[in-house]
């Protein structure tokens, strides 16, 4: 048998959180062949394991930040389109429209971000990415972690595990957040407005769960439209393909020219899984990177990334996700109680948060940024009588399951 590859740290999945940690190491760790360093520095190797062969632009990742013209080695630098305005809307009534000064919503193709990334991967030939091979096996021993894949071995003092949760581990999510959409090009410029992002528009029950429309005009001839459910079980794609073909339709985009496409699942309010000593540590959606009661993770995903790769380079460690305040917590899960338990009153909901709260007050509770008083601005403007409800079933079903586990 061949000899195992040693590194210091592997990177299990090439992801957004594994390319966006790699990304930061490979930027700040020393070459190999740098000189008159400490010998320590040079010798810390990251190896990043993935099972796709090549990235392709499959996915949309979007955020509001500020306007402020990033640093040219950010991330943010690449990013393909700012909106200054979001819009959100009940079916069937007028739309309306929002801003907060200095603050966009903001798009990163993924094709972009994978390449920015891989480029820096490749600068650093202390950061290897190893595609197309998947894990199998991890296991502990004496030198820290064996990692056998379907082509090598890896041993690694340090792992940090970015995988998506398995199946079983997705189910028990509140609720599955899917979307289907497509990237369209027209033949004709668009009469609607380019200069905002239908953020949540059309929002109504479709088959008893809460679906919206989604679109971002990239240009009056090109725009990603996307129809999305917050849904207890995921939907057929035949029901996310009939709704969205029916709001190409409707908006007379039908003849269109699709570009590409994209869908994905999304578990929220996932049950959180903690770090234990002597397991890897967890990042990424396994280890709490979407915000539960919204699916947005980018933001968190690279304040993680930054954070991680700072404790490597001190320490030699590495750090899962922050986790989120009990506060937080309680908040975030009602609001998918609510959604799961009585899905009619989700569009209001909605309508609601995004229409009473001020918009700079949004962005921040948004981006896991809001101070007490915006907390309290939220959830004044919601109804209090369904969260009520949500709160004592929720407080019943944890003293039920107490007392089976008491008992059993």
């Amino acid at each position: 048998m061949s000899q195992p590859t040693v590194v210091d740290l592997a990177i299990l999945g090439g992801g957004c959180a594994g390319l966006s940690l790699a990304s930061e190491l490979a930027n700040k760790l020393p070459s190999s062949l740098a000189r008159g360093l400490d010998k320590r520095q040079v010798k810390r190797t990251v190896a990043v394991i993935e099972p796709r062969t090549t990235y392709e632009d499959d996915r949309s990742w979007c955020f509001w930040a500020s306007d402020a013209v990033p640093s040219s080695d950010s991330i943010f630098s690449h990013i393909h389109h700012r909106w200054q305005h979001w819009q959100f809307g009940l079916a069937g009534q007028s739309v309306n429209t929002r801003q907060s000064p200095g603050l966009s919503y903001q798009y990163l193709r993924s094709a972009d971000f994978y390449q920015a990334c891989c480029d820096s991967i490749a600068a650093n030939d202390a950061v290897q990415l190893h595609l197309g091979q998947s894990v199998q096996t991890v296991v502990p021993v004496t030198a820290g972690w064996q990692i056998t894949t379907n082509t090598q071995t890896f041993v690694a003092r340090e792992v940090v595990d970015t995988r998506p949760p398995p199946l079983e581990q997705r189910s028990q999510a509140t609720l599955q957040q899917v979307f289907l959409g497509v990237e369209i090009e027209l033949a004709t410029p668009t009469q609607a407005a380019t200069d905002s992002v239908e953020l949540m528009t059309d929002m109504r029950l479709v088959n008893g769960e809460f679906c919206f429309t989604y679109v971002l005009p990239y240009s009056p001839t090109r725009l990603l439209v996307e129809v999305t459910f917050f849904a207890r079980t995921i939907p057929d794609m035949a029901v996310l393909e009939t709704t969205l073909n029916e709001l190409l339709a409707a908006r007379g985009w039908s003849d269109a020219r699709i570009v590409r496409r994209e869908s994905a699942s999304l578990p929220m309010g996932l049950p959180g899984v903690a770090d234990k000593p002597g397991q890897p540590v967890q990042a990424g959606m396994s280890g709490g990177a979407l915000r539960a009661s919204s699916g947005y993770g980018f933001l968190r995903i690279q304040r993680w990334a930054k954070r991680c790769a700072a404790h490597y380079l001190a320490t030699g460690g590495v750090v899962g996700h922050p986790k989120p305040g009990i506060g937080w917590q309680w908040m975030d899960q009602l609001f998918l109680d609510v959604i799961a338990h009585e899905p009619a009153l989700a569009p209001d909901l909605f309508d609601r948060l995004l229409g009473r709260t001020e918009p700079a007050r949004f962005v921040r509770f948004m981006n896991d940024e809001a101070t007490l008083l915006d907390c309290l601005k939220v959830i004044g403007c919601l109804p209090k009588r369904p969260f009520l409800r949500a709160l004592v079933k929720r407080v019943i079903s944890k003293r039920l399951l107490a007392t089976m586990k008491a008992r059993a």
